[in-house]
């Protein structure tokens, strides 16, 4: 595992993150083990999310729509049951 030390954290944001962690019960290590781990996870999150941002701006799409597909897949499946006869009258 990794150390990370942080050096000129104010007094007042050093008492917060104490008294968080004793609301906890957990010592301010663990409390801060815990909250690296939620702001890496986010870091991970919004990186995939800009991933897919810009995939998404340079898509050109394909031009395949719902409508496409369905009538795609009517094409392939044929008539539904009971509409046998209302196919062969178009």
């Amino acid at each position: 595992m990794a150390t990370i030390q942080i050096r000129n954290v104010r007094d007042e944001d050093y008492q917060a993150l104490r008294e968080a962690a004793e609301a906890e019960g957990k010592s301010l290590q663990a409390y801060m083990q815990e909250q690296a781990s939620v702001l890496a996870r986010r870091a991970k999150k919004k990186a995939a999310f800009d991933a897919a941002r810009s995939a998404l701006a340079t898509d050109t799409g394909t031009g395949v729509t719902t409508e496409s597909v369905l009538a795609d897949l009517d094409a392939i499946r044929g008539p539904w049951p009971g509409e046998e006869s209302a196919a062969r009258g178009r």
